[in-house]
């Protein structure tokens, strides 16, 4: 008996060891040790060892100031042979791909991030897009289109079976950055590189889940206020410390105007009610050893901290019948019908009702549990919350968002649209032809065998987006986000 409780222990003591491993020393490069995760659970980490939310690598600034020669975001750095497993490698079947080339007689490499990332939603035409920028001359495209790095995968578990390091999905632009280096233009009497990549992952503008409960699992209750409250005070103004009676506290500055900012109240506030626009909210987790938490830091906040010059595109289509082409594409490998989904969609309702009654629509909107919970993917099409967090944090200016419908109505145009946003040139008659003719990508038709959704079901959930819809329209300044338009040809 005490045989096996010591080898028990012994093998508890092994598996501890080994995470610790992954996560601080195991698939890394040490000269980009702040971008590594810390242990992600709350319950087991000692006082001392908890960091302070300035600690915190996902919300750090890179460290490197990016050559003001090159569009890109890229800079260079000296770099030893790296010998890691990368796990992106088993899904784009290449190495050659990740592999980086060296300046002669120097030993530094260029090194780049995306310059614009693609942010979605699901089944709203995303992957022809990409295609369609990366057909452009001026940009590179990367190993991969959908990483998901910035939201799963640098997190481990579910999405990867360990943490994907920095390094790793640095890699994936290790191509792209030898063909942005060896193309230049004059630029008075400089060489200018104006070649661009990009991030084509449709989950960075929704799924933040695991990046708040990340936030909560490493950080002290007083931290996580202390974070939160930075952050909202970037948004909505400035923030310094100052003493009051002696004692540090944080002292709000008027900023942006009310006309500049985008208050959505998702949260449940009131505008000017500081404490209930940080609501921070947890939860029960179905997938995981800890509870999942909603604050108000998103992805957008982590992107920016890095990158605060991304260009960002959003593409999204109308959303009852993005969901159920989503339904459609996502259950391949089930029996699918119209009826079926009628019975999912009424059951997912159900629950988004169950949880606004006790919580904010932001808060059940991020909800992973709730997300996974549910039959269909109705938290996708909820395009107005997520993006008014995304415009509290990136300039109006620096975010694009296109109708599918809008798309596949006038490809000419709206790529026009987009290169025009990433500060493309215009194509010419020859490369328009090229980039106009290319086959559609991942164009599905499942639904001409199963057939279209009910009227019934039509209904209900037009109703349902309705308000949505509506709070897209008004936050964007545009009506087409009412997709009324749509609507009438039903």
């Amino acid at each position: 008996m005490r045989l096996s409780v010591h080898l028990l222990a012994c093998c508890v003591s092994f598996l501890l060891g080994f995470i610790l491993f992954c996560l601080y020393g195991g698939f890394g490069n040490p000269g980009q040790s702040y971008f590594r995760l810390p242990p992600a659970t709350r319950y087991n980490l000692k006082e001392e060892d908890k960091p302070g939310y300035g600690d915190v690598g996902i919300l750090q600034k890179l460290g490197v100031e990016f050559l003001k020669d090159f569009k890109n975001p890229c800079w260079y750095e000296y770099v030893e042979e790296e010998k890691q497993i990368n796990f992106y490698q088993e899904i784009i079947k290449s190495s050659s791909r990740l592999r980086y080339v060296t300046r002669k007689n120097s030993g530094t490499v260029l090194r780049c991030l995306p310059y614009f990332f693609l942010v979605g939603q699901p089944k709203c035409g995303t992957t022809d897009i990409f295609q369609r920028i990366n057909s452009h001359p001026d940009v590179i495209q990367p190993a991969l289109k959908g990483p998901h790095w910035w939201t799963r995968r640098r997190y481990g578990q579910p999405s990867s079976d360990r943490p994907v390091s920095f390094m790793e999905y640095l890699a994936l632009f290790n191509y792209a950055a030898t063909k942005i280096e060896e193309q230049w233009v004059l630029s008075g009497n400089k060489q200018f590189h104006e070649r661009i990549t990009g991030d084509g992952s449709t989950s960075t503008l929704w799924d933040s889940s695991q990046t708040m409960t990340y936030l909560y699992s490493v950080l002290d209750d007083s931290d996580v206020d202390e974070l939160v409250m930075d952050y909202v005070a970037k948004r909505n103004g400035s923030l310094k410390r100052a003493r009051v009676n002696g004692v540090l506290n944080n002292v709000f500055i008027r900023g942006r105007t009310k006309r500049d900012r985008f208050d959505c109240c998702y949260d449940g506030s009131k505008d000017g009610d500081f404490n209930a626009r940080v609501e921070k909210v947890t939860y029960s987790q179905n997938y995981s050893i800890q509870p999942g938490a909603v604050l108000p830091i998103t992805v957008a906040d982590v992107i920016h901290s890095v990158i605060p010059n991304s260009r960002i595109i959003a593409v999204i289509r109308e959303p009852v019948s993005r969901l159920y082409s989503s339904y459609l594409f996502f259950n391949l490998r089930s029996a699918v019908s119209p009826e079926r989904f009628d019975l999912l969609v009424k059951s997912s309702l159900e629950m988004w009702e169950n949880c606004t009654t006790e919580y904010s629509v932001r808060s059940c909107a991020y909800n992973k549990t709730l997300q996974n919970s549910m039959g269909v993917r109705l938290y996708n099409g909820l395009y107005s919350v997520f993006l008014c967090d995304w415009l509290k944090v990136f300039p109006r200016e620096q975010v694009l968002v296109v109708r599918m419908e809008d798309y596949h109505q006038d490809m000419v145009s709206s790529l026009a649209t987009i290169y025009n946003h990433l500060g493309l040139r215009p194509l010419t008659d020859d490369e328009e032809e090229v980039v106009n003719t290319e086959p559609i990508h991942n164009k599905s038709k499942r639904k001409k065998t199963v057939g279209k959704m009910l009227n019934s079901t039509a209904y209900i959930l037009r109703e349902f987006y309705r308000k949505f819809n509506s709070d897209l329209a008004e936050l964007l300044g545009d009506s087409r986000f009412t997709w009324e338009d749509t609507y009438a040809t039903w």
